[in-house]
């Protein structure tokens, strides 16, 4: 079975077609856009957690827009933390990345798992709470 884009085809230039749709692009679009063009739009998505179809829509500017769709805000606190490498300090994990503490907050509560049952007391009147119960 062959993997990969078929010989003579091009790969999308997914930068390009950022710039078409934002202009100047926000520090964290651009950083989404090289690795779909590096790693293609599903390998992104795989990476993020979402679908494919979601990181097209961004970075055709299309997602979260005027109130229809997704919460754009949530999408980048996920790629800064996966692909920027930002971190927050969790009281209980420790440093993070953004996108790893917003996993954490959408994760359910299991009484049987300590750090479950810790993270669910410290994520209530954390400052980095996205996620509502």
């Amino acid at each position: 079975m062959l993997r990969g884009p078929r010989s003579g085809t091009l790969t999308v230039d997914y930068v390009e077609k950022a710039r078409a749709a934002w202009g100047d692009l926000p520090d964290w679009v651009l950083a989404l856009a090289e690795e779909a063009t590096r790693a293609g739009a599903a390998g992104t998505a795989k990476r993020l957690q979402y679908s494919p179809s979601v990181v097209s829509q961004v970075l055709a500017r299309k997602y979260g827009v005027h109130g229809k769709g997704g919460d754009l805000d949530s999408f980048e606190a996920v790629v800064r933390g996966a692909l920027m490498g930002s971190t927050v300090e969790c009281p209980v994990l420790g440093e993070i990345g953004r996108d790893q503490c917003r996993r954490e907050q959408s994760r359910p509560f299991t009484a049987s798992n300590s750090t479950r049952a810790r993270l669910r007391r410290a994520c209530k009147t954390c400052s980095h709470r996205e996620v509502k119960s």
